[in-house]
C-alpha cells in the first residue's frame, strides 16, 4: 500500500492551479495529486475536478482521525459530503485493514469492486508519515514565508 504526494497547488478560480507561494490565511487551501494504491490497483474517486485534485488538508486530518479510530479498532468513514462523491469506509481486524468505497451522503455511490480491499495495518501509519513529510517539505520549500494557522498547527503535530 502506498499514498504518494505527486504536487500541489493553491486552488483558484474554477480549475486555475496557483503557485503554493500563494497560500495565506485568506486562501489556506492545499490541493494536488494524491497516488493511493493498494497492490497494483490505484484507489478511484481521489479529487474534485479530476484524480490530480485532492483538497491534501482535509485528507491529512481525515487520515489522522482514521488512525487514531482504528488504533481502537473502531470503524472509520472518511466522507468529503461533496455532491456525487463516495465514501471511504475502513475496518480492522488485528493486523489487516480493509477498505470499501460505500455511498457518501453527497449522493456518490458505492464501487463493487472496492469492498473489503484487505492491505496491512502498519502500512497506513508509514503512509500517512511519509505523505505529512513530504507535504510539511513541499510547502517549506515552495510555500510562502508565513504558513496559515491552519498548516502551523498540522505542522505542531507529532509526526
Amino acid at each position: 500500500m502506498r499514498i504518494e504526494l505527486r504536487g500541489a497547488h493553491v486552488p483558484g478560480e474554477g480549475n486555475e492551479r496557483r503557485p503554493l507561494a500563494a497560500l495565506c490565511e485568506e486562501e489556506p487551501h492545499v490541493h494536488g495529486e494524491l497516488a493511493w494504491t493498494l497492490g497494483e490497483r490505484r484507489v478511484p474517486c481521489m479529487g474534485f475536478w479530476g484524480p490530480d485534485d485532492v483538497c491534501l488538508g482535509q485528507w491529512w486530518d481525515e487520515l489522522t482521525r482514521a488512525v487514531a479510530a482504528l488504533s481502537d479498532r473502531q470503524p472509520y468513514t472518511l466522507d468529503t459530503c461533496e455532491q456525487g462523491d463516495p465514501a471511504f469506509l475502513f475496518e480492522r481486524t488485528d493486523a489487516s485493514l480493509y477498505l470499501s468505497i460505500v455511498a457518501g451522503t453527497g449522493g456518490g455511490a458505492p464501487h463493487p469492486e472496492w469492498q473489503n480491499a484487505e492491505f496491512a495495518w502498519d502500512d497506513l501509519g508509514a503512509a500517512l508519515r511519509r505523505f505529512k513529510r513530504d507535504l510539511r517539505q513541499l510547502l517549506e520549500l515552495s510555500g510562502p514565508p508565513v504558513l496559515p494557522e491552519e498548516w502551523k498547527k498540522r505542522f505542531s503535530e507529532q509526526v
